[in-house]
């Protein structure tokens, strides 16, 4: 059984965005975790009465509680270096960050949402300290055949350093944290894999949190979408794969993951999204003690914490065979 944690959108606000409240509703969503000491670093998009995306950190202390004035407006923070002409989203759509801890570094990745000609991702290294960007943001560059809109790369490793590009086929990518400006990744490995039986019901497999190794495998927490009713429904899912290169897919989903949701697809104010209906979004994961921690945004609307036992994932996998089909 899991159980889940669910935060108040004010209580997640850093102290120069508290006008914010006074003028319109407030909407704190999509985070990702770090373990930190006894502590937690926290994640997460914000979009105030203005709706402009923004990016926000703060401390959890070990019971996942806010630790007061802990909360930074760290996309307020960022630049850009000079001679780089981004268009205008990247300036004002922070979305969706994940943290990394990359060579003993902390980073936060993020994307412009979805804009012509393109959109664009980013990795930012914080001082661990309080938060403030070290240097230029710095944007996640493939060398070779490209889709146009690109989002949810899942980093991996400890050097060398991987990325997920997409989960079917499982497209991986490698990089380097050398230099100061954009960071060119290259594919190292594409593998075929079969999931159609899970993706027939739920949609394609995107990315999500960054894979987390356990033994002779990484678990990826990522999601699907998937029509309904009340509009394109986001579901959690996990997937297995090898440790080592090729890092073959071994384990396939055969329903989504289990995160608990109390809103159904209800909400307290309007949609973000009117196509949307409801959304469990991970965008954290760790494994501690046993268990699984999940950090998941629920209906483009409040923060969550789940803790999951092992059984949850392996339930919902199911084992591929070396043809790489169920």
């Amino acid at each position: 059984m899991s159980e889940s944690i669910l935060f108040d959108s004010n209580d997640l606000l850093p102290s120069s965005w508290r006008n914010f409240a006074e003028q319109g509703p407030i909407r704190a969503f999509n985070p990702s975790l770090l373990q930190d000491g006894d502590g937690w670093i926290f994640a997460y998009r914000v979009v105030g009465p203005d709706l402009l995306r923004r990016i926000a950190l703060c401390r959890l202390d070990g019971s996942f509680r806010v630790i007061a004035g802990s909360q930074a407006a760290f996309s307020s923070s960022v630049q850009f270096a000079l001679g780089n002409h981004y268009a205008e989203p990247a300036q004002t759509w922070f979305a969706d960050p994940r943290l990394y801890r990359l060579a003993g570094r902390l980073f936060v990745y993020w994307n412009s949402g979805w804009h012509d000609p393109l959109n664009y991702q980013f990795v930012q290294e914080i001082d661990p300290r309080d938060f403030r960007p070290i240097g230029f943001a710095r944007e996640l560059n493939l060398i070779g055949p490209r889709q146009k809109l690109e989002k949810n790369w899942t980093l991996f490793g400890d050097g060398p350093f991987y990325a997920i590009y997409s989960i079917t086929p499982h497209r991986v990518l490698q990089f380097s944290l050398d230099g100061e400006g954009a960071i060119d990744f290259t594919e190292v490995v594409s593998t075929e894999w079969n999931n159609d039986a899970y993706a027939s019901t739920y949609g394609a497999l995107r990315g999500g949190a960054g894979p987390q190794r356990i033994g002779e495998h990484y678990y990826s927490i990522c999601h699907s979408v998937h029509p309904a009713p009340d509009g394109y429904r986001y579901v959690p899912a996990v997937y297995r794969f090898a440790a080592l290169h090729p890092f073959t897919p071994t384990d396939a989903p055969v329903r989504p993951l289990a995160l608990p949701n109390p809103f159904g697809s209800t909400r307290r104010h309007a949609k973000l999204n009117p196509a949307v209906g409801e959304v469990l979004y991970p965008c954290g994961a760790a494994f501690v003690d046993g268990r699984w921690l999940v950090s998941y945004g629920i209906n483009d609307e409040c923060c969550a914490i789940a803790t999951l036992p092992l059984a949850a994932l392996h339930d919902s996998l199911q084992p591929l065979a070396r043809s790489g089909k169920p």
